[in-house]
C-alpha cells in the first residue's frame, strides 16, 4: 500500500505483537495501556495501529460505513475479497443470509449425538492410563470432528490415515503470518521449501477442498446426496436475497474460514477454560458439583483467556482516533482481548471470577461485535459446554501433570501448546 501510514504518537504505547515479551506477558501489556489512561498502540514493527478501549472498539464496530473489513483482518492488505470477515456491505449481507440458513441452531443441534459420542469415546480410549496431554487429545481434534461433520469431509484419507495432523500444520503457518509486515512473510515464505510441514499442510487441505466440492456437485446432480447433505452441499444449492448463489471460489474460501476459525479458536478455548478451573482456586471442585455454572465458566474463560488477540479494519475516509489523524486504508488492530480487560467494563478484570453476572461477562468482544459478530459462536459455546458435561463427571480429581507449554507460534491467537493432566480412576 506504498509508504508507513502510521507512526510513533505521544502518550501512546510502542509494541511489538509478534515479539516474544508480548507472547509471554501480553496482559501485562493490555494492564498497562489501561492504567495509562490510553489505551492505545503502535506497532515497532508492522505498519499499524491498535485500540485496547472495550468502548471505542464497539464505537469503531457500529460506523461499518467508515471502518472496513475490504482489506481483510489480517495486516496484509488483500487484493481481492474474501469471505465473511474480508467484505463489507453489501456483499456480506448476502454472505451472511446464505449462511444464516446453513449454519443455523437446528444444524448444530443435530450434530449433538455425535459431539457427545465422540468427546466420550476419546475420553474411553485414554480413562484408564489416568493421564494424557488433553490438548492434544481432545481439545484440537474435538473441533475439527465437528467442522468436518459440517463440511462433509472424513478426518482420516481413504487408507484410515488421521488428516490432523498436515490440516493443524497448515492453520499454524498461516494464521502465523496474520501479524507479520509483507516484507518478512514474504522473506518466510520464500524460506519455505515444499517438503515444509505448514506449507505442504496448506496445499494437501485446499487439494481436499476441491476434491470435495467436486464430489457435492457431482452427487447433487446425479441426485444421490440431497441439499441438505452437508454444509457445501447448502451452499451449492441456497439462493442469496437476489437469487443468485456463491461462486465456486466463494465456498471455497467459506471451507478454508470454517476449518480455520472454526476449530483453531475453539481448540484454544476448551483448554484454557480447564486450565483455568484447575489453576484457580477451588474452581475445578465448585464447577464439578454444580453444572450450572459450566456457562459462565465459558464465558468468564472467553473474556479473560480471548483465543483472538485481535482483528484489523481500515478507515475508509480520513478520521482521527484518540485524536491522531489517520490517512485513509490505515490498518488498526481492535484488540479483543484488551477490550475484555478493560477496567471501564469489568471490576477487577485480570481475576477469573464465577460470580460475575452472566449477561454482563458476555459482553466480551472474544466474538467480536456488531455486523462481523461471529456466526459460530453458538456451536463454540455448545462444543464447551458438551467438553465440560462429558470431562467434570468422570475424570476425578483432574490436576496438572506437568509443565503446560503456552501456544506462541501463532501471535494472533494465543492459548496452550500443551495441557498434561491426571486423575484418578
Amino acid at each position: 500500500m506504498g509508504d508507513p501510514k502510521t507512526r510513533p504518537v505521544e502518550g501512546w504505547h510502542e509494541v511489538d505483537f509478534n515479539s516474544e515479551p508480548f507472547l509471554t506477558d501480553f496482559k501485562s501489556v493490555y494492564r498497562s495501556m489501561h492504567e495509562s489512561g490510553c489505551p492505545y498502540a503502535h506497532s515497532t514493527t508492522g505498519d499499524h495501529y491498535a485500540v485496547g478501549s472495550h468502548a471505542e472498539i464497539m464505537n469503531i464496530l457500529r460506523k461499518h460505513d467508515i471502518w472496513k473489513s475490504k482489506y481483510g483482518p489480517a495486516l496484509e492488505y488483500l487484493e481481492s475479497p474474501g469471505v465473511l470477515v474480508s467484505v463489507d456491505p453489501p456483499e456480506h449481507t448476502f454472505e451472511v443470509r446464505i449462511v444464516a440458513n446453513c449454519f443455523s441452531k437446528e444444524v448444530f443441534e443435530s450434530l449433538i449425538p455425535d459431539m457427545e459420542a465422540f468427546v466420550n469415546a476419546r475420553l474411553d480410549e485414554v480413562f484408564d492410563n489416568r493421564e494424557m496431554d488433553l490438548h492434544e487429545a481432545i481439545s484440537i481434534p474435538f473441533p475439527l470432528f465437528v467442522i468436518h461433520k459440517l463440511l462433509g469431509i472424513p478426518l482420516e484419507d481413504e487408507n484410515g490415515e488421521s488428516r490432523i495432523g498436515f490440516i493443524r500444520d497448515g492453520i499454524i503457518t498461516s494464521v502465523g503470518m496474520m501479524l507479520e509486515p509483507v516484507a518478512s512473510r514474504e522473506a518466510t515464505m520464500g524460506k519455505l521449501g515444499p517438503d515444509d510441514p505448514g506449507l505442504a499442510g496448506v496445499m494437501k487441505t485446499a487439494q481436499i477442498y476441491q476434491e470435495h466440492l467436486a464430489l457435492c456437485k457431482a452427487r447433487l446432480e446425479s441426485g444421490e446426496w440431497a441439499d441438505d447433505e452437508n454444509i457445501v452441499c447448502r451452499f451449492l444449492t441456497t439462493p442469496g436475497p437476489d437469487g443468485s448463489f456463491l461462486s465456486e471460489d466463494k465456498i471455497l474460501g467459506f471451507m478454508s474460514f470454517l476449518e480455520t476459525a472454526g476449530s483453531a479458536t475453539t481448540t484454544i478455548m476448551l483448554s484454557n477454560v480447564i486450565y483455568r478451573l484447575l489453576t484457580e482456586d477451588g474452581a475445578y471442585e465448585r464447577v464439578s458439583r454444580d453444572p450450572s455454572l459450566i456457562p459462565v465458566a465459558i464465558e468468564e474463560t472467553l473474556r479473560l483467556d480471548s483465543p483472538v488477540q485481535g482483528l484489523f479494519r481500515t478507515n475508509d475516509e480520513p478520521v482521527e482516533l484518540n485524536g491522531c489523524p489517520l490517512d485513509v486504508d490505515t490498518k488498526v488492530m481492535l484488540l479483543w482481548a484488551g477490550g475484555n480487560l478493560d477496567p471501564e467494563v469489568y471490576d477487577d478484570p485480570h481475576m477469573f471470577n464465577l460470580d460475575r453476572d452472566p449477561a454482563k461477562v458476555r459482553r466480551h468482544l472474544s466474538f467480536g461485535y456488531g455486523t462481523h459478530f461471529c456466526r459460530g459462536a453458538p456451536l463454540a459455546r455448545l462444543e464447551g459446554e458438551i467438553f465440560l458435561n462429558a470431562i467434570l463427571p468422570r475424570l476425578k480429581n483432574l490436576r496438572l501433570n506437568g509443565e503446560v507449554v503456552m501456544e506462541k507460534r501463532i501471535p494472533v491467537l494465543q492459548g496452550i501448546r500443551n495441557l498434561p493432566v491426571a486423575w484418578d480412576t
